[in-house]
Parts: C-alpha cells; structure tokens; sequence
C-alpha cells in the first residue's frame, strides 16, 4: 500500500486534485470543501481501504491527517514510521 494513503483517502473524500497535499499535522476543520457530505465520504472512504467498518469513537477522534494515517497504521494499511 502506497505511503500516501491517507492523502488519497482525502483525495478521493473531496474529490481533490492530486497538487492536494496536507500535511500530518494539518486539521480536517481547516481543509477547504471537507463539509460534512465530505467527510461522509472520508470515512466510508477509509472503510474501504481498510476493509472494515470504523468504530464510533474512532471516526470522531479523527482530527487530523495524521490521525488518518495512524489509523491505517494500527490496523496494518500503512507501513509505522519511525
């Protein structure tokens, strides 16, 4: 799995360009066009990737693109860094 993949889930969530590029410590409140039908997407969007469906509490502890990425970390999609 590519190491931008929770960019990509933001991508294809906001249907963005690929110059679409956050950084980890970016919030998702302070991304243009993430309205709640966009974040609708995101989760049914990381849902997707990981094959399985997100808990509550995890799909409201999702502030940041980071946390995106540490999500699919934790559940084997992405590769732990450091």
């Amino acid at each position: 799995m590519a190491e931008d993949t929770g960019i990509e889930v933001l991508r294809n969530a906001l249907q963005a360009e690929d110059e679409f590029a956050p950084t980890d410590a970016m919030r998702l409140d302070e991304i243009p066009n993430l309205d709640s039908m966009a974040r609708v997407r995101m989760v049914l969007e990381i849902e997707r990737v990981l094959d399985d469906r997100l808990t509550m509490e995890e799909i409201i502890g999702i502030e940041t693109v980071g946390q995106i990425r540490m999500l699919l970390a934790a559940k084997g999609k992405l590769p732990i860094e450091g």
